[in-house]
């Protein structure tokens, strides 16, 4: 419509107001062939704007009395329409009023000055098809970060406003912003919305009652936003629940009225879908994760013969899961305080044992099989909490490691950058790992049990003659390989056949037990020490120098020949022993040519009067016992 006719349409529209009084304003609505009324013109009393169309229809202008205050008037011809007259103060529109506006209307249309305006296609009608528009593009989107942050940029297309807010439902039923724009660009930070006074409670009236509420005149929304502002809060629904709102705040009051109303919530359930949908699809792509990690733990439990690698799997997979910053996993032996660290993942420390006497936590997770979340912020656990806040932690997670009926063991995660909250689907999914890994790590542990009972010798406590003559040949192998030496140390005990004579072979196999102690007490964690036969040791000393094995083989006769035994009658006995010392590769090359060596400086030994130690002779001066055939004592 050209300027100048709207504004003689606006002239006379000002006219009919003074006639009937109409101090509230009026407006003119004409058909624009479409079906749909669209605002042409209003003249305004007194500053004052008049309420939409909506508003007037329902009756939802605040200082009416009644639907006496709005007149309507038909618009007759060819372009019908209504006009809409609203008197503020001095009583409802009278019969005389009702008559003077309906001859005023219809000499302004003889008189031409209300005619066919061209209006084209409704502004209702185009803001319509843009939100079918950004309905499209939500419907593409993956995430739900995303779908908030085109509501908030593509809203401007039908609604102005100042800002925009996306608010969604946490596990907790607390509502947290996931995206925001302002007026003049996605850029710029926007402050988030006061936790308190008339705006959060319009937020949790429309969040709670799940209607939309219409809010004119906030007068303040704190720093940075000075001045009355107008709100608009429309819920997101989804199968008969709230998850969400859509928050539009516009400088001023008045700024919205029903019609943005309604088409926000148009566009409020187009968001809703998205929203879910990308939801699904994270839900999906989490529960993708978690198949594939239940699967890979699943696999390496069924396949694993190594406790700290499978351990290492679970930390690293669980941490993922968790969205957690570190991990440790650790075995609990029943009966005991202590926890041994099996592995540690994203996070320090040297400690091989946690004691849990002091952490109320670990013991509840232990005691009763349960998960175990504990806060910085906690007046609750009060030891782990402080233990946290001290090491700038803020969440320990604590999953029982069990198997079999029984808990044998934790695993910790921990979240440093930010607190950790899991939803139940979380738990659930992080405990079958939990309990996948621990089936494997039981598995590990019963299948090095039943390696170790092959291994060891059950009188002595030591390794057992299969086991010596293995790993024999393995550290020969090794020492041609590095060049390195190797030192063997055969021990033959001195007066010990009478005490079986004398006090049975119960006594004696106490004796052989006490000894094989006092041998592995003097030694270092790495030698061997098997039993070779009889009353006969051997020490393998990798990585040892002549000079070294000579003072490891004296410090261990020494204790041998200090060692009281006590016997069922209650006598007390000791021992000597004869020690001969062969090195790779002075003494021998192969592992039969060594222990023969041994056995020749140890009978050399023995010869002498026992209780010492000789050093190999490279050509022995005497026929040695084959190593095959070991004497009995």
């Amino acid at each position: 419509m050209p300027e100048e006719d709207r504004t003689s349409l606006i002239e006379a529209l000002d006219e009919l107001c003074q006639a009937v009084e109409a101090t509230g304003g009026a407006a003119l609505y004409l058909d624009d062939d479409e079906g749909t009324l669209q605002l042409a013109a209003t003249a305004t009393r007194y500053g004052v704007r008049p309420p939409s169309l909506v508003q007037r229809l329902r009756g939802r202008v605040d200082d009416a009395e009644g639907d006496e205050c709005t007149l309507i008037v038909r618009v007759p011809g060819a372009n019908p329409g209504v006009v809409v007259l609203h008197r503020r103060s001095g009583g409802p529109f009278t019969q005389q009023d009702r008559t003077v506006a309906h001859l005023y209307v219809r000499r302004l249309t003889d008189d031409g000055a209300i005619a066919s305006p061209q209006l084209g296609r409704s502004g209702w009608t185009r803001q319509l098809e843009a939100i079918q528009r950004i309905a499209a593009r939500l419907t593409r989107l993956a995430s739900i970060e995303e779908v908030g942050a085109t509501i908030c940029l593509e809203t401007r297309e039908v609604i102005d406003h100042d800002e925009a807010h996306v608010l969604m439902a946490d596990n907790e039923g607390s509502f947290q912003r996931v995206a925001a724009t302002g007026a003049t660009s996605s850029d710029v930070v926007v402050p988030a919305l006061p936790a308190s006074g008339r705006a959060a409670e319009t937020i949790a009236r429309a969040a709670q009652g799940g209607m939309p509420v219409l809010t004119a005149d906030l007068a303040d929304l704190g720093e940075g936003r000075p001045g009355p502002h107008s709100m608009l809060v429309v819920p997101l629904h989804y199968e008969s629940r709230v998850s969400g709102v859509i928050c539009l705040i516009a400088r001023g009051p008045q700024r919205f009225d029903d019609d943005d109303l309604r088409l926000l919530q148009i566009l409020s359930d187009q968001a809703a879908v998205a929203i879910e949908n990308a939801r699904l699809l994270r839900g999906r792509d989490d529960l993708v994760q978690e198949l594939a990690g239940l699967l890979e733990i699943s696999q390496a439990a069924g396949s694993a013969s190594d406790e700290a690698q499978l351990a290492r799997l679970l930390a690293a997979r669980m941490r993922v899961a968790t969205a957690t910053d570190a991990a440790l996993v650790s075995r609990w032996d029943e009966g005991s305080t202590m926890l041994r660290v099996i592995c540690r993942d994203g996070v320090g420390g040297d400690s091989t044992g946690i004691d849990v006497a002091d952490s109320p936590a670990r013991r509840t997770a232990l005691r009763e099989g349960r998960p175990q979340v504990v806060q910085a912020d906690s007046t609750l656990a009060g030891v782990e909490a402080a233990q946290l806040r001290e090491n700038g932690a803020r969440t320990l997670i604590l999953f029982p490691l069990n198997a079999g009926g029984r808990t044998i063991g934790l695993i910790e995660l921990l979240a440093t950058r930010s607190p950790r909250v899991l939803g139940e689907a979380e738990l659930q999914a992080c405990e079958a790992m939990a309990s996948l890994a621990a089936t494997g790590l039981e598995k590990v542990r019963l299948v090095e049990q039943l390696r170790s009972a092959a291994d060891i010798d059950l009188v002595t406590g030591v390794h057992n003659h299969r086991y010596l003559q293995e790993r024999l040949r393995q550290e020969v192998a090794r020492s041609a390989r590095s060049h390195s030496p190797l030192a063997v140390l055969m021990l033959d005990l001195d007066k010990f056949k009478p005490i079986n004579d004398r006090h049975g072979h119960a006594d004696g196999d106490g004796v052989l037990h006490g000894i094989g102690a006092t041998i592995m007490a003097q030694v270092r964690t790495n030698d061997v020490v098997a039993r070779y036969g009889g009353d006969e040791f051997i020490v393998l000393m990798p990585d040892t120098p002549e000079e070294r094995a000579e003072q490891v083989a004296r410090r261990v006769v020494s204790g041998i020949l200090q060692r009281r035994h006590v016997l069922s009658d209650g006598s007390i006995v000791s021992v000597g022993a004869s020690a001969g010392l062969a090195v790779y590769p002075a003494d021998g090359r192969t592992s039969a040519q060594l222990l023969q060596a041994a056995d020749a400086a140890m009978y050399s030994a023995k010869r002498s009067g026992g209780r010492q130690v000789e050093r190999s002779s490279p050509t022995p001066k005497m026929e040695t016992v084959p190593a095959t055939a070991p004497a009995m004592g």
